[in-house]
């Protein structure tokens, strides 16, 4: 099972900078986002305003934040955002929230057509396509997928760059299960955390990593006595 920190510039050793990290995965992530626009084309108008897993959010809220999040300059991004903030609310998270509804009010077809641009820009290597983005991508595109019983097509290095980059900024209870257990993915070739392997699809294992999901099956007791984390 391959560690995954000889692939980046960034090694599990050593977790104090993490901007090594933010190397270019443009190729990776127009991939992720053409999947995801891919699974969103097939939806029925009824799907379209599901719950996804992201709390609070429909499936189509979820598509308005990637269009935001990802179609945005940085400067677009940090201006809206300090706009909403500044305007509004005296939590972030409320700004962002507000301007991915805002975004999600277009038609499916012109969010579906939109996230296909965004791809095709960073295909040719224009925009931002960092880690960052790429983690964004992997984690709203299962948001949405894993609600619904869809697949979604991720490649392994993709997944394995997301699962290490979530092991090093994950929230404490998930951090605590790291450190006791390597989670193996046992449809792609990557690892991360320490310990005692425990296999589960990447699917799995990524759900876990961002608190979408529960340890797999096999799994024993964490070092708090559950078998699930979740982000907040």
């Amino acid at each position: 099972m391959a560690n995954f920190a000889r692939d980046l510039p960034l090694s599990l050793r050593s977790v104090g900078n993490e901007s090594g990290v933010n190397s270019r995965w443009s190729g990776h992530l127009a991939a992720t986002l053409t999947a995801v626009a891919d699974l969103l084309d097939t939806l029925t108008p009824e799907q379209w305003e599901s719950p996804s897993l992201c709390s609070g959010w429909r499936v189509r809220d979820v598509a308005g934040h990637l269009v935001w999040r990802l179609g945005s300059s940085r400067r677009q991004l940090l201006g809206s955002a300090a706009r909403a903030y500044l305007g509004h609310h005296l939590r972030p998270a409320r700004a962002i929230d507000d301007l991915s509804r805002a975004a999600a009010e277009a038609e499916p077809a012109a969010l579906v057509a939109r996230l296909r641009e965004i791809a095709a820009e960073r295909a040719a290597g224009v925009g931002r396509g960092g880690i960052t983005e790429l983690t964004e991508a992997v984690a709203h595109g299962l948001d949405v997928a894993e609600p619904l019983g869809l697949p979604l097509p991720i490649h392994a290095t993709a997944g394995g760059a997301v699962a290490l980059r979530r092991s090093l900024i994950a929230p404490t209870e998930i951090k605590a299960v790291l450190r006791i257990r390597r989670l193996e993915a046992t449809d792609a070739d990557w690892s991360v955390g320490h310990g005692t392997p425990l296999p589960g699809t990447a699917r799995q294992l990524l759900l876990f990593l961002f608190g979408r999901g529960p340890l797999p099956r096999t799994a024993d007791r964490t070092p708090d006595g559950t078998e699930s984390a979740s982000e907040g």
